[in-house]
């Protein structure tokens, strides 16, 4: 799902690649605003925030990776599009993926979680 709007778009991808960690202090600030978010969803294991590729020669993207995918997506989406619009100008945009547990350890070689459910592993 893409771009925080009143109606998001779902979108699904063949090819993901995880680039690495999205840091910085406007990415620490965002991670610290969603803990809340994620703990409220108790379906939500882990989140990473990654750069992504989703085919060759595209755009690099930002994306919120949750893991494992959950049946409450659409109102996790809605929560994050609320925390992200507060601090991110209209024109940013943030991908938010459930990801598969393939695609976790794909993901996990790149970057660590910035939250972990308690008890999760």
């Amino acid at each position: 799902m893409n771009s925080f709007n009143s109606d998001p778009r779902q979108r699904r991808e063949r090819r993901v690649e995880f680039i690495r960690e999205q840091s910085g202090q406007a990415e620490d600030d965002l991670k610290q605003q969603l803990l809340p978010v994620l703990r409220r969803h108790g379906a939500v294991e882990r989140a990473y925030l990654a750069q992504v590729g989703f085919a060759p020669g595209s755009a690099l993207g930002i994306s919120l990776c949750l893991a494992p995918a959950s049946a409450r997506q659409r109102a996790i989406v809605d929560e994050v599009g609320v925390v992200f619009s507060g601090l991110f100008d209209a024109g940013q945009d943030l991908d938010v993926m459930f990801i598969s547990k393939e695609q976790e350890e794909d993901l996990a070689r790149v970057a660590a979680p910035f939250y972990e459910r308690p008890g999760t592993r």
